[in-house]
Formats: C-alpha cells, structure tokens, sequence
C-alpha cells in the first residue's frame, strides 16, 4: 500500500482500507497503520485473515445488527481474537433499504425521492443513533491496542458515517472525510458487491411481478452508491444537533476536551 492508495486487497474482504496519511488542521497527519475500515469478514479466506491478523487489530467496532452478525460472522486466523464492540445500526424512524428499493422499483416514489429517503437515514443515524458512535469513540479511547477497525456490512455507509465522524475529531478536514467516505465506490470487491445486490433486487421483483421495474439497473445502482450529498447530511445533522461538528462531538457524543487530545496522541505523528 502507498501513501495513495489505502486500498488492501484481502480475498473475501470489502472494500478494506488504511483511514491514515490525511493532514490534520495542526500540521499533523493520521498514522498509517492503526485505523482500518471494511465490510464484514465473512468471506475472508485464510491468506486475507492472516493478513488482517498481521495488523495487530486489537479493537473491532462493528454497526451491524444482530441478524446480520449471526448471517454473516466474521473470520479471524487462529489466535486473532480482537475485542469486538457491537454497536448496532439501522433505520428506525426512516425507510430502510428494502422499502426503498422497493418502492422505487414499482414506480411509488422517483429517485430523487428514494436518495432523500437515504439522506435522511443518514440523519437518523447521527441524530437519533449517536449513542453508538459515542460508544465507538470511547472504546476506542478504551483500548489498550493500536489499531481498530470499523466495519458494518458493505463498510460504506455506516461505516462511512463512523470513520468521518472519526477523522473529523481527529482534526481531519471535512473536505478530506468526504474524499475518504467517497474512496468506497472504488474499493477492493465494492463494486461486485453493489452489482450484486443490484441484480437481486432487480431479480426479485422480476419474480414478484412478472415485468421489469419501472426504472433502470443504473438508477437502482445509485442507491446502493456512496454519494457526497449522503455523507453532506451527515455532516448538516451534526451541525444542527451540536451547533457545529465540534459540538457535536463533545456536547452530544460527550468526548472532552482531554479525551480528543488522547486520541490525537496515540493517532496523530507530527510532520
């Protein structure tokens, strides 16, 4: 891996990926090394979970629900036992994905509705969910261990909430969070795994009707994508929850002033 390229190419793994190299607004940079985000590990094969092992993870935060944890459980090499935070979550109070796919598919609501759908769940999630990722941001500081991992299903999008969350407190531009949420169109087995559910949404309703949607493979495509307005409602919902992101952080997610300096301390190398 470069300093330009955070992807890690493990078999079975989704889009798994180094969060350091990011300049922070005090002339510092996150450390190579100690923070990863990914998809879950289901499927990685015995060479990826050595890999991943070699990492020295010692905390695993994972957003999935229970259904999905018991579905689809993570893999690790034989004596790689990192502690593992289940910090569930999912749409409550806005539609999930399957009612949204759903719904679009048979012509209820258009695409611009189903992506505000999406961006309000991002807000759901940091306004009505930020218990989870104050648990996040304290295990982490809990941690007698290097580095973490963040991870949800895909590791898009709630993972992609948690890591600028992360980078942000970090002191990591929101401009810089942005890029790195968008860098998951691009990861290593993103793409098939969004063509793939895709296709089994498309199939699905093709069985269940008996005709196509009314809508194309691209246009069911951009709700299963990263895109900069999802994670820019993220960021608006921080701000009119806390005053500000910072506010956010330490108001809402209730992490001190001396907290965030421990965190940048074991995160951060000066350059």
């Amino acid at each position: 891996m470069t300093f330009l390229d955070r992807h890690l190419r493990f078999p079975g793994t989704i889009n798994f990926r180094d969060m350091g190299g990011y300049p922070t607004e005090n002339g510092g940079r996150v450390c190579l090394g100690r923070m990863f985000r990914s998809g879950h590990l289901a499927f990685a094969d015995a060479s990826a979970q050595t890999d991943i092992a070699a990492l020295n993870i010692g905390v695993v935060c994972d957003f999935r629900t229970d259904d999905e944890r018991r579905e689809h459980p993570n893999q690790y090499a034989e004596g790689h036992a990192p502690d593992m935070k289940a910090l569930p979550v999912w749409p409550v109070g806005t539609p999930g994905i399957d009612d949204t796919v759903g719904r679009f598919m048979r012509g209820e609501i258009n695409i611009d509705h189903a992506l505000t759908d999406q961006q309000n769940g991002y807000r759901e999630f940091v306004r009505d969910q930020s218990g989870q990722f104050a648990k996040m941001l304290h295990a982490i500081l809990g941690s007698r261990h290097d580095a973490i991992l963040l991870h949800c299903s895909a590791g898009k999008d709630r993972t992609g909430i948690a890591s600028a969350l992360l980078l942000t407190t970090l002191g990591v531009s929101q401009g810089d969070a942005r890029a790195d949420y968008m860098l998951s169109a691009e990861g290593y087995g993103a793409v098939a795994q969004t063509q793939f559910y895709v296709d089994q949404y498309w199939n699905a309703h093709v069985s269940s009707y008996g005709t196509d949607p009314v809508c194309t493979l691209q246009d069911v495509h951009q709700l299963f994508a990263v895109q900069p307005e999802k994670i820019e409602a993220a960021f608006d919902e921080m701000r009119i929850v806390g005053g500000s992101i910072d506010g956010y952080v330490r108001d809402i997610l209730e992490l001190s002033d001396i907290d965030r300096a421990t965190l940048r301390q074991r995160y951060l190398e000066i350059v």
